[in-house]
Protein backbone atom coordinates (compact mmCIF):
# COMPACT_ATOMS: atom_id res chain seq x y z
CA UNK A 1 0.00 0.00 0.00
CA UNK A 2 2.75 2.42 0.84
CA UNK A 3 4.54 1.28 -2.12
CA UNK A 4 1.49 2.21 -4.30
CA UNK A 5 1.43 5.56 -2.73
CA UNK A 6 4.49 6.49 -3.21
CA UNK A 7 4.32 5.65 -6.99
CA UNK A 8 0.99 7.36 -6.94
CA UNK A 9 2.77 10.55 -5.28
CA UNK A 10 6.38 10.36 -8.23
CA UNK A 11 3.40 10.25 -10.33
CA UNK A 12 1.53 13.14 -9.10
CA UNK A 13 4.72 14.63 -8.64
CA UNK A 14 6.20 14.49 -12.56
CA UNK A 15 2.88 15.05 -13.67
CA UNK A 16 2.98 18.72 -11.97
CA UNK A 17 6.54 19.40 -12.69
CA UNK A 18 5.95 18.69 -16.58
CA UNK A 19 2.64 20.65 -16.72
CA UNK A 20 4.78 23.64 -14.95
CA UNK A 21 7.44 23.37 -17.36
CA UNK A 22 4.86 23.33 -20.24
CA UNK A 23 3.69 26.94 -19.01
CA UNK A 24 6.97 27.85 -19.02
CA UNK A 25 7.36 26.75 -22.59
CA UNK A 26 4.13 28.17 -23.90
CA UNK A 27 5.11 31.65 -21.90
CA UNK A 28 8.40 31.87 -23.45
CA UNK A 29 7.15 30.98 -27.14
CA UNK A 30 4.15 32.78 -26.85
CA UNK A 31 2.09 35.83 -25.34
CA UNK A 32 -1.31 36.50 -25.23
CA UNK A 33 -1.65 38.64 -28.21
CA UNK A 34 -1.22 35.82 -31.04
CA UNK A 35 -3.17 33.68 -28.85
CA UNK A 36 -6.07 36.13 -29.29
CA UNK A 37 -5.64 36.59 -32.46
CA UNK A 38 -5.45 32.94 -33.41
CA UNK A 39 -8.68 32.47 -31.62
CA UNK A 40 -10.20 35.48 -33.11
CA UNK A 41 -9.29 34.42 -36.46
CA UNK A 42 -10.60 31.10 -35.48
CA UNK A 43 -13.84 32.06 -34.23
CA UNK A 44 -14.13 34.59 -37.61
CA UNK A 45 -13.26 31.67 -39.95
CA UNK A 46 -16.58 31.49 -41.79
CA UNK A 47 -17.24 34.98 -42.14
CA UNK A 48 -14.16 35.61 -43.71
CA UNK A 49 -14.41 33.41 -46.11
CA UNK A 50 -18.10 34.36 -47.49
CA UNK A 51 -16.73 37.51 -47.59
CA UNK A 52 -13.38 36.69 -49.79
CA UNK A 53 -15.96 34.59 -51.75
CA UNK A 54 -18.16 37.56 -52.06
CA UNK A 55 -15.00 39.72 -53.43
CA UNK A 56 -15.68 41.94 -50.10
CA UNK A 57 -12.75 40.44 -48.29
CA UNK A 58 -10.45 43.92 -49.24
CA UNK A 59 -11.53 47.57 -49.17
CA UNK A 60 -11.83 49.93 -51.93
CA UNK A 61 -8.03 51.52 -52.41
CA UNK A 62 -7.84 54.66 -51.72
CA UNK A 63 -4.15 55.58 -53.21
CA UNK A 64 -1.40 52.91 -54.08
CA UNK A 65 -0.45 52.97 -50.13
CA UNK A 66 -3.54 51.21 -49.16
CA UNK A 67 -2.48 47.80 -50.32
CA UNK A 68 -0.03 47.77 -48.10
CA UNK A 69 -2.09 48.79 -45.13
CA UNK A 70 -4.33 45.67 -46.06
CA UNK A 71 -1.12 43.20 -46.28
CA UNK A 72 -0.20 45.33 -42.78
CA UNK A 73 -3.27 43.82 -41.17
CA UNK A 74 -3.54 40.81 -42.26
CA UNK A 75 -0.21 40.34 -40.52
CA UNK A 76 -1.16 41.72 -37.56
CA UNK A 77 -4.04 39.52 -37.43
CA UNK A 78 -2.01 36.20 -38.17
CA UNK A 79 -0.08 36.90 -35.12
CA UNK A 80 3.52 36.45 -36.66
CA UNK A 81 4.44 40.10 -37.51
CA UNK A 82 4.16 43.22 -35.76
CA UNK A 83 2.13 46.36 -37.71
CA UNK A 84 5.52 47.93 -37.15
CA UNK A 85 7.54 45.03 -38.70
CA UNK A 86 4.99 45.08 -41.69
CA UNK A 87 5.61 48.40 -42.41
CA UNK A 88 9.48 47.29 -42.25
CA UNK A 89 9.47 44.96 -44.84
CA UNK A 90 12.04 42.39 -45.20
CA UNK A 91 14.51 43.55 -46.96
CA UNK A 92 17.62 43.28 -43.92
CA UNK A 93 19.96 41.03 -45.10
CA UNK A 94 22.61 43.57 -44.99
CA UNK A 95 21.63 44.62 -41.79
CA UNK A 96 21.24 41.09 -40.27
CA UNK A 97 25.11 40.42 -41.86
CA UNK A 98 26.40 42.87 -39.41
CA UNK A 99 24.11 41.98 -36.25
CA UNK A 100 25.31 38.79 -33.85
CA UNK A 101 23.22 37.59 -31.09
CA UNK A 102 24.96 35.90 -28.71
CA UNK A 103 24.07 34.08 -25.17
CA UNK A 104 23.27 30.58 -23.14
CA UNK A 105 20.32 31.51 -21.45
CA UNK A 106 19.67 34.66 -22.18
CA UNK A 107 20.90 36.73 -25.55
CA UNK A 108 22.40 40.43 -26.50
CA UNK A 109 22.75 42.29 -29.68
CA UNK A 110 26.00 43.12 -30.59
CA UNK A 111 26.45 45.76 -33.86
CA UNK A 112 29.41 45.67 -36.26
CA UNK A 113 30.86 48.31 -38.11
CA UNK A 114 29.61 48.28 -41.52
CA UNK A 115 25.91 48.09 -40.37
CA UNK A 116 24.92 51.53 -41.34
CA UNK A 117 23.80 52.37 -45.16
CA UNK A 118 24.11 55.40 -44.98
CA UNK A 119 26.96 57.74 -46.76
CA UNK A 120 29.26 59.67 -45.20
CA UNK A 121 29.10 62.72 -47.47
CA UNK A 122 26.27 64.40 -48.67
CA UNK A 123 26.45 64.68 -52.63
CA UNK A 124 24.31 66.71 -54.72
CA UNK A 125 22.61 62.95 -56.13
CA UNK A 126 22.18 61.78 -52.39
CA UNK A 127 20.28 65.57 -52.13
CA UNK A 128 18.19 65.38 -54.95
CA UNK A 129 16.92 62.03 -53.79
CA UNK A 130 15.92 63.00 -50.07
CA UNK A 131 14.72 66.18 -51.58
CA UNK A 132 11.62 63.57 -53.18
CA UNK A 133 11.20 61.97 -50.03
CA UNK A 134 10.88 65.36 -48.32
CA UNK A 135 8.79 66.60 -50.42
CA UNK A 136 6.48 63.45 -50.50
CA UNK A 137 6.17 63.56 -47.35
CA UNK A 138 5.65 67.15 -46.84
CA UNK A 139 2.93 66.66 -49.15
CA UNK A 140 1.14 63.62 -48.12
CA UNK A 141 -1.63 63.29 -45.94
CA UNK A 142 -1.70 62.54 -42.55
CA UNK A 143 -2.67 58.16 -42.21
CA UNK A 144 -5.84 58.98 -39.56
CA UNK A 145 -6.88 55.34 -40.17
CA UNK A 146 -5.83 52.49 -37.53
CA UNK A 147 -6.42 48.61 -37.08
CA UNK A 148 -8.49 48.40 -34.30
CA UNK A 149 -6.77 45.28 -33.24
CA UNK A 150 -3.48 46.30 -32.94
CA UNK A 151 -2.15 48.62 -29.67
CA UNK A 152 -1.67 51.86 -30.32
CA UNK A 153 2.27 52.19 -30.25
CA UNK A 154 2.17 49.57 -32.80
CA UNK A 155 -0.15 51.78 -35.04
CA UNK A 156 2.51 54.92 -34.57
CA UNK A 157 5.28 52.68 -34.82
CA UNK A 158 3.90 51.71 -37.89
CA UNK A 159 3.47 54.99 -39.04
CA UNK A 160 6.95 55.93 -38.54
CA UNK A 161 7.93 53.17 -40.18
CA UNK A 162 6.34 53.56 -43.60
CA UNK A 163 6.70 57.09 -43.62
CA UNK A 164 10.65 56.55 -43.17
CA UNK A 165 11.69 53.52 -44.25
CA UNK A 166 13.82 54.50 -47.51
CA UNK A 167 15.92 56.89 -45.43
CA UNK A 168 15.90 55.28 -42.04
CA UNK A 169 15.17 51.59 -42.03
CA UNK A 170 18.66 50.56 -40.66
CA UNK A 171 18.25 52.15 -37.61
CA UNK A 172 14.39 51.74 -36.67
CA UNK A 173 14.96 47.92 -37.50
CA UNK A 174 17.62 47.87 -34.95
CA UNK A 175 15.09 49.79 -32.51
CA UNK A 176 12.92 47.34 -33.21
CA UNK A 177 15.13 44.24 -32.40
CA UNK A 178 16.55 45.46 -29.73
CA UNK A 179 13.22 45.76 -27.92
CA UNK A 180 11.99 41.94 -28.87
CA UNK A 181 15.37 40.68 -27.46
CA UNK A 182 15.22 43.10 -23.96
CA UNK A 183 11.52 41.94 -23.30
CA UNK A 184 12.50 38.13 -24.54
CA UNK A 185 14.93 38.27 -22.06
CA UNK A 186 12.57 40.05 -19.14
CA UNK A 187 10.41 37.14 -19.82
CA UNK A 188 13.09 34.32 -19.61
CA UNK A 189 14.56 35.49 -15.79
CA UNK A 190 10.76 35.94 -14.84
CA UNK A 191 10.03 32.10 -16.07
CA UNK A 192 13.62 30.86 -15.25
CA UNK A 193 13.52 32.56 -11.47
CA UNK A 194 9.66 31.28 -11.41
CA UNK A 195 10.98 27.64 -12.29
CA UNK A 196 13.39 27.88 -9.72
CA UNK A 197 11.84 29.06 -6.64
CA UNK A 198 8.91 26.52 -7.55
CA UNK A 199 10.86 23.46 -8.02
CA UNK A 200 12.53 24.38 -4.29
CA UNK A 201 9.21 24.46 -2.79
CA UNK A 202 7.54 21.30 -4.82
CA UNK A 203 10.82 18.98 -4.47
CA UNK A 204 10.75 19.68 -0.67
CA UNK A 205 7.55 19.13 -0.14
CA UNK A 206 7.13 15.79 -2.54
CA UNK A 207 10.60 14.45 -1.18
CA UNK A 208 9.21 15.13 2.33
CA UNK A 209 5.95 13.89 1.59
CA UNK A 210 6.66 10.74 0.09
CA UNK A 211 9.54 9.94 3.25
CA UNK A 212 12.59 9.83 0.38
CA UNK A 213 14.87 11.97 1.96
CA UNK A 214 13.97 10.05 5.53
CA UNK A 215 14.55 6.86 4.11
CA UNK A 216 18.18 8.06 2.66
CA UNK A 217 18.51 9.61 5.81
CA UNK A 218 22.25 8.44 7.21
CA UNK A 219 21.64 10.33 10.52
CA UNK A 220 20.71 8.72 13.29
CA UNK A 221 18.07 10.25 15.62
CA UNK A 222 21.10 10.23 18.73
CA UNK A 223 23.06 12.01 16.32
CA UNK A 224 20.19 14.17 15.62
CA UNK A 225 19.93 15.90 18.96
CA UNK A 226 16.69 17.16 20.63
CA UNK A 227 15.24 16.46 16.90
CA UNK A 228 15.39 13.26 14.93
CA UNK A 229 17.50 12.40 12.27
CA UNK A 230 14.70 12.68 9.15
CA UNK A 231 13.78 16.00 10.54
CA UNK A 232 17.57 17.21 10.75
CA UNK A 233 18.13 15.80 7.27
CA UNK A 234 15.04 17.28 5.79
CA UNK A 235 16.08 20.78 7.60
CA UNK A 236 19.50 19.51 6.07
CA UNK A 237 18.12 19.44 2.55
CA UNK A 238 15.63 22.09 2.68
CA UNK A 239 18.52 24.77 3.60
CA UNK A 240 21.02 23.37 1.05
CA UNK A 241 17.91 23.47 -1.77
CA UNK A 242 17.20 27.61 -0.81
CA UNK A 243 20.96 28.55 -0.89
CA UNK A 244 21.73 26.58 -4.19
CA UNK A 245 18.76 28.12 -5.71
CA UNK A 246 19.76 31.59 -4.64
CA UNK A 247 23.15 30.91 -5.97
CA UNK A 248 21.55 29.88 -9.61
CA UNK A 249 19.51 33.08 -9.67
CA UNK A 250 22.41 35.11 -8.40
CA UNK A 251 24.34 33.39 -11.32
CA UNK A 252 21.88 33.86 -14.20
CA UNK A 253 21.03 37.22 -13.23
CA UNK A 254 24.96 38.61 -13.07
CA UNK A 255 26.65 36.35 -15.40
CA UNK A 256 24.19 37.00 -17.88
CA UNK A 257 21.12 38.50 -17.74
CA UNK A 258 22.41 41.88 -16.26
CA UNK A 259 25.39 42.63 -18.59
CA UNK A 260 23.88 41.03 -21.33
CA UNK A 261 20.62 43.37 -21.51
CA UNK A 262 23.51 46.60 -20.67
CA UNK A 263 25.14 45.53 -23.96
CA UNK A 264 22.14 45.23 -26.11
CA UNK A 265 21.34 48.85 -24.63
CA UNK A 266 24.29 50.26 -25.20
CA UNK A 267 24.93 48.79 -28.32
CA UNK A 268 21.81 50.52 -29.67
CA UNK A 269 22.66 53.86 -27.72
CA UNK A 270 26.12 54.10 -29.45
CA UNK A 271 24.52 53.06 -32.81
CA UNK A 272 21.83 55.68 -32.64
CA UNK A 273 24.33 58.22 -31.70
CA UNK A 274 26.49 57.79 -34.02
CA UNK A 275 23.41 57.19 -36.64
CA UNK A 276 22.44 60.72 -35.61
CA UNK A 277 25.74 62.17 -35.66
CA UNK A 278 25.96 61.50 -39.45
CA UNK A 279 22.51 62.72 -40.22
CA UNK A 280 23.92 66.01 -38.49
CA UNK A 281 27.12 66.25 -40.40
CA UNK A 282 24.91 65.94 -43.67
CA UNK A 283 22.19 68.32 -41.81
CA UNK A 284 25.70 70.59 -41.66
CA UNK A 285 26.34 70.30 -45.37
CA UNK A 286 23.19 70.97 -46.02
CA UNK A 287 22.84 74.77 -44.64
CA UNK A 288 26.21 75.61 -45.84
CA UNK A 289 24.84 74.38 -49.07
CA UNK A 290 22.10 76.36 -48.60
CA UNK A 291 23.74 79.62 -47.41
CA UNK A 292 26.14 79.28 -50.88
CA UNK A 293 23.65 79.53 -53.28
CA UNK A 294 24.06 82.92 -53.71
CA UNK A 295 27.39 82.72 -53.89
CA UNK A 296 29.63 82.27 -57.33
CA UNK A 297 29.09 83.46 -60.81
CA UNK A 298 25.17 81.62 -61.36
CA UNK A 299 23.35 84.36 -63.07
CA UNK A 300 19.92 81.67 -64.46
CA UNK A 301 17.32 82.63 -61.76
CA UNK A 302 15.67 79.12 -62.19
CA UNK A 303 18.49 77.42 -61.37
CA UNK A 304 19.06 78.83 -58.62
CA UNK A 305 15.47 78.48 -57.49
CA UNK A 306 15.77 75.02 -58.21
CA UNK A 307 18.81 74.99 -55.51
CA UNK A 308 17.78 76.92 -52.84
CA UNK A 309 14.58 74.81 -53.04
CA UNK A 310 17.01 71.52 -52.87
CA UNK A 311 18.52 72.35 -50.18
CA UNK A 312 15.48 73.59 -47.94
CA UNK A 313 13.92 70.71 -48.30
CA UNK A 314 17.20 68.50 -47.08
CA UNK A 315 17.65 70.98 -44.06
CA UNK A 316 14.13 69.95 -43.25
CA UNK A 317 13.98 66.71 -44.06
CA UNK A 318 17.21 66.25 -41.72
CA UNK A 319 15.14 67.88 -39.02
CA UNK A 320 12.38 65.79 -39.11
CA UNK A 321 14.06 62.03 -39.91
CA UNK A 322 15.60 63.29 -36.23
CA UNK A 323 12.51 64.48 -34.54
CA UNK A 324 10.45 60.86 -35.32
CA UNK A 325 13.67 58.63 -34.73
CA UNK A 326 13.35 60.06 -31.40
CA UNK A 327 9.93 59.75 -31.30
CA UNK A 328 10.46 56.25 -32.08
CA UNK A 329 12.85 55.66 -29.66
CA UNK A 330 10.13 56.94 -27.34
CA UNK A 331 8.18 54.34 -28.64
CA UNK A 332 10.15 51.64 -28.09
CA UNK A 333 11.16 52.67 -24.83
CA UNK A 334 7.45 52.71 -23.82
CA UNK A 335 6.90 49.33 -25.25
CA UNK A 336 10.16 47.51 -23.63
CA UNK A 337 8.82 48.96 -20.08
CA UNK A 338 5.45 48.17 -20.43
CA UNK A 339 5.90 44.40 -21.88
CA UNK A 340 8.69 43.78 -19.15
CA UNK A 341 6.01 44.85 -16.67
CA UNK A 342 4.00 43.06 -17.73
CA UNK A 343 5.97 39.86 -17.73
CA UNK A 344 7.30 40.55 -14.07
CA UNK A 345 3.54 40.37 -12.76
CA UNK A 346 2.02 37.88 -14.82
CA UNK A 347 4.54 35.13 -15.59
CA UNK A 348 5.07 34.76 -11.44
CA UNK A 349 1.15 34.98 -10.47
CA UNK A 350 0.63 31.96 -13.19
CA UNK A 351 3.78 30.23 -11.33
CA UNK A 352 2.30 30.34 -8.00
CA UNK A 353 -1.39 30.06 -9.70
CA UNK A 354 0.19 26.67 -11.37
CA UNK A 355 2.01 25.61 -7.80
CA UNK A 356 -0.93 25.75 -5.55
CA UNK A 357 -3.46 24.33 -8.08
CA UNK A 358 -0.74 21.64 -8.28
CA UNK A 359 -0.43 21.22 -4.60
CA UNK A 360 -3.93 21.04 -3.85
CA UNK A 361 -4.11 17.97 -6.43
CA UNK A 362 -1.17 16.41 -4.54
CA UNK A 363 -3.93 16.57 -1.69
CA UNK A 364 -6.83 15.63 -2.75
CA UNK A 365 -5.68 12.86 -5.15
CA UNK A 366 -2.92 11.30 -3.65
CA UNK A 367 -3.04 11.36 0.28
CA UNK A 368 -0.26 13.88 0.70
CA UNK A 369 -0.15 16.27 2.64
CA UNK A 370 1.63 19.01 1.04
CA UNK A 371 0.56 22.39 2.92
CA UNK A 372 1.10 20.25 6.45
CA UNK A 373 4.27 19.12 5.29
CA UNK A 374 5.40 22.74 4.60
CA UNK A 375 4.34 23.69 8.13
CA UNK A 376 6.65 20.87 9.11
CA UNK A 377 9.35 21.75 7.48
CA UNK A 378 9.88 24.28 10.19
CA UNK A 379 10.44 28.22 10.62
CA UNK A 380 14.20 27.61 9.47
CA UNK A 381 13.13 26.58 6.20
CA UNK A 382 10.09 28.75 5.91
CA UNK A 383 12.45 31.46 6.53
CA UNK A 384 14.85 30.38 3.89
CA UNK A 385 12.51 30.18 1.37
CA UNK A 386 10.97 33.60 1.94
CA UNK A 387 14.59 35.01 1.74
CA UNK A 388 15.13 33.29 -1.60
CA UNK A 389 11.66 34.79 -2.56
CA UNK A 390 12.69 38.20 -1.49
CA UNK A 391 15.92 37.68 -3.95
CA UNK A 392 13.73 36.84 -6.79
CA UNK A 393 11.33 39.88 -5.99
CA UNK A 394 14.94 41.91 -5.90
CA UNK A 395 16.28 40.64 -9.14
CA UNK A 396 13.00 40.54 -11.07
CA UNK A 397 12.41 44.37 -9.87
CA UNK A 398 15.98 45.37 -10.46
CA UNK A 399 15.66 43.63 -14.10
CA UNK A 400 15.01 47.18 -15.90
CA UNK A 401 17.84 49.09 -14.81
CA UNK A 402 19.64 48.61 -17.99
CA UNK A 403 17.51 51.21 -20.02
CA UNK A 404 19.69 53.82 -18.17
CA UNK A 405 22.28 53.07 -20.93
CA UNK A 406 19.91 54.71 -23.56
CA UNK A 407 20.25 58.24 -22.47
CA UNK A 408 19.11 61.13 -24.49
CA UNK A 409 21.85 63.40 -23.74
CA UNK A 410 24.16 61.14 -25.62
CA UNK A 411 23.27 61.68 -28.83
CA UNK A 412 22.24 64.66 -31.02
CA UNK A 413 18.74 65.75 -30.60
CA UNK A 414 15.91 67.48 -32.48
CA UNK A 415 16.19 70.12 -30.13
CA UNK A 416 19.80 70.44 -30.70
CA UNK A 417 19.55 71.10 -34.16
CA UNK A 418 18.01 74.73 -33.40
CA UNK A 419 16.04 74.48 -36.87
CA UNK A 420 13.91 77.28 -36.24
CA UNK A 421 17.47 79.38 -35.76
CA UNK A 422 18.78 77.84 -39.13
CA UNK A 423 15.62 78.40 -40.91
CA UNK A 424 16.32 81.55 -40.04
CA UNK A 425 19.91 82.09 -40.74
CA UNK A 426 19.11 80.56 -44.22
CA UNK A 427 16.04 83.21 -45.34
CA UNK A 428 17.84 86.03 -43.61
CA UNK A 429 21.03 85.06 -46.35
CA UNK A 430 18.68 85.27 -49.46
CA UNK A 431 17.03 88.28 -48.03
CA UNK A 432 19.77 90.12 -47.75
CA UNK A 433 21.57 88.72 -51.22
CA UNK A 434 17.92 90.40 -52.76
CA UNK A 435 17.87 93.59 -50.60
CA UNK A 436 21.65 94.22 -51.81
CA UNK A 437 21.14 93.47 -54.98
CA UNK A 438 18.11 95.74 -55.36
CA UNK A 439 19.43 98.78 -53.98
CA UNK A 440 22.62 98.32 -55.88
CA UNK A 441 20.49 97.77 -59.32
CA UNK A 442 17.58 100.03 -58.60
CA UNK A 443 19.69 102.91 -57.21
CA UNK A 444 18.45 102.43 -53.71
CA UNK A 445 14.96 102.52 -55.40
Amino acid sequence: MGEGLSMTAWFAAGLGAGLILALAIYIVRASTRPLISALLRAATLPYRFILRLLGAGRRTAVNAGDEAVEAVAAAAVSGRRTLTEAALGDDFEHEEGFLQRQGVFFKWLSVRVGFMRMPEELTDELARDYAVLADRFLSGRVPIEADPRALFEDVEGAVIASQFHESDRGVLYLLNESRKLMNANVRKLAVWFSLILGGVLLLNVVLNDTGVIAGLSPISDEAAGPITGAQLSSLIAGAGSCALAALVMWALYYAEYSPYQRNSARETANFLTRYLARLNDHYRTAIGKAKSVTVGQERDSKHLADEAKLWALNINWFALRVFFIETYVRNIQFQIKRNSAYYLIFVPAAFLGALGVLLAILASFTGLSPFETIAALGWVFIVLFFLVAALYIFFLTSSMKSLEEIDQGEWISFHTLRLNAVLGEVVGKYAEDVGYWKNRVGGGL
